[in-house]
């Protein structure tokens, strides 16, 4: 099959040797033919198909066509990968070897529906504010230094306060709180600078 529509891929594949040509051509083909919907890179130097991720790279070598589909699609199909050379995340076709294009095909077609849907990070849940620490932030005229700290700040000051075993630490611990609420650039002892 021969790439007629120039992209950066086939203009990666015109600078090759003519020995990598075929493979490189035959291949490309195909992750257009299983990726239709993903969008065509170079990246690490290499033709790469993404979708909200890389799915697959390939590129040539010396003696063979590297195909990068990472490392569970390779796990996946060890057994039909078993006449070729494998390591981790990468799959050596021979330029003297017909390209095994179904196998390829199914291969990223499992990638693609396997890839990890990125979500939204988790965040801790929010530490209910005891009312002696309520009181004391009061007091202290801190409720809106503390109420303009980063959630995870909040968080992470109560419950260490509450963490502590013993009263008079966690005295002390409330202390260290008030006292970096009033200096404004401080958290748990490290220097902090709020965002703009």
């Amino acid at each position: 099959m021969k790439v007629t529509e120039m992209s950066e891929i086939s203009d990666y594949i015109a600078q090759q040797p003519q020995l990598a040509q075929p493979h490189l051509e035959t291949i490309y083909a195909a992750l257009q033919q299983a990726l239709p919907d993903a969008e065509e890179r170079i990246s690490y130097g290499m033709p790469a198909f993404w979708q909200r991720q890389v799915l697959v790279y390939f590129g040539a070598n010396a003696k063979f066509l590297g195909f990068y589909p990472t490392a569970a699609p390779i796990a996946e199909f060890a057994a039909e990968l078993s006449p070729y050379h494998t390591s981790k995340a990468a799959i050596q076709f021979p330029y003297d070897q017909p390209l095994p294009i179904d196998l390829v095909i199914k291969i990223t077609q499992w990638r693609a529906s396997h890839i990890q849907k990125r979500t939204t990070p988790k965040r801790r849940p929010q530490a209910v504010m005891p009312e002696a620490i309520a009181e004391s932030l009061t007091a202290n005229d801190l409720k809106e230094a503390f109420d303009a700290r980063p959630q995870y700040q909040q968080t992470d000051y109560l419950n260490w306060i509450a963490q502590a075993k013993r009263e008079i630490t966690q005295v002390k611990r409330r202390d260290q709180m008030m006292a970096e609420l009033q200096a404004g650039d401080v958290y748990m002892k490290q220097p902090w600078h709020p965002r703009k």
